[in-house]
């Protein structure tokens, strides 16, 4: 459990909420001429992340704020991650009358669509689209919030949709290994996994567990999975613990027992 009179020495715990990714409206730019140099950019863009991909001993071309990916390619084949992720959904909430919107992690826990997020992926939203792996698109203004929670549940009208099947009642215990599958800075359905590390309570009296997991942006209402698939949390936010003078990686997560 985590334990509030631990000294500055012993180790220095920083929270820090995660940003919601913000996505830019693109604009129009009219003329063939300008349009060359930028087929010509991405064209190097994708090349470099071809690059990136096939050669994982190449962690010079890797950029920090990518580290997220690095699980992901042995973890997608696991059965576990192949059977969940067509439960996780990414999320775009178009708020203030749709001047902005932002994206997040959302995954689905009925056939008929219920959908479980954070709250602060989807509030002021006056609509969310939601959109599952084979590429299919719902819309719904349906929108409610789990009081003392940082989650929401979006509801859906379908049928026959992928969902997680089993919840946990229990918390998960420290020293557990759990996946993470999200949707960080617009990548889909990556995986991370690691150990639950501690337990405490937030200054708004929700409690939380940490995973020593890389996450990033837009990971914001992953599911967090134990080794059976049963869902023991959601994520909310990131954080760096720092022990002698290095830093470490946290994912924040909100117990799967609050949706009970």
């Amino acid at each position: 459990m985590y334990d509030e009179n631990q000294t500055q020495n012993e180790s220095d715990y920083i929270i820090t909420r995660e940003e919601e990714l913000e996505i830019a409206e693109e604009g129009d730019i009219g003329g063939s001429r300008l349009n060359r140099p930028i087929i010509k950019i991405s064209a190097v863009i994708i090349l470099l992340t071809f690059i990136v991909f096939s050669f994982a001993w190449l962690p010079i071309f890797w950029p920090p704020h990518l580290d997220f990916l690095k699980q992901n390619q042995a973890l997608s084949e696991e059965e576990l991650v192949r059977q969940s992720k067509h439960a996780v959904v990414n999320i775009q909430a178009t708020k203030t009358a749709g001047a902005t919107r932002s994206q997040g992690t959302g995954f689905n826990l009925t056939a008929q669509g219920m959908i479980i997020t954070n709250r602060h992926v989807v509030e002021g939203a006056s609509a969310v689209e939601i959109t599952f792996s084979d590429g299919k698109r719902l819309f719904s203004q349906d929108i409610d919030i789990i009081d003392g929670y940082d989650l929401a549940v979006i509801r859906l009208k379908s049928k026959n949709l992928p969902f997680l099947p089993l919840v946990t009642d229990q918390l998960v215990e420290l020293g557990q290994t759990v996946t993470i599958i999200g949707n960080p800075r617009g990548f889909q359905r990556v995986s991370s996994r690691g150990e639950v590390k501690e337990y405490y309570q937030t200054e708004t009296g929700m409690q939380v567990f940490t995973v020593a997991a890389t996450i990033a942006p837009g990971s914001s209402g992953s599911p967090v999975l134990d080794e059976k698939g049963r869902l023991v949390g959601i994520v909310y936010a990131t954080g760096t613990l720092t022990i002698d003078d290095k830093e470490q990686s946290r994912a924040l997560a909100i117990p799967a027992t609050a949706l009970n």
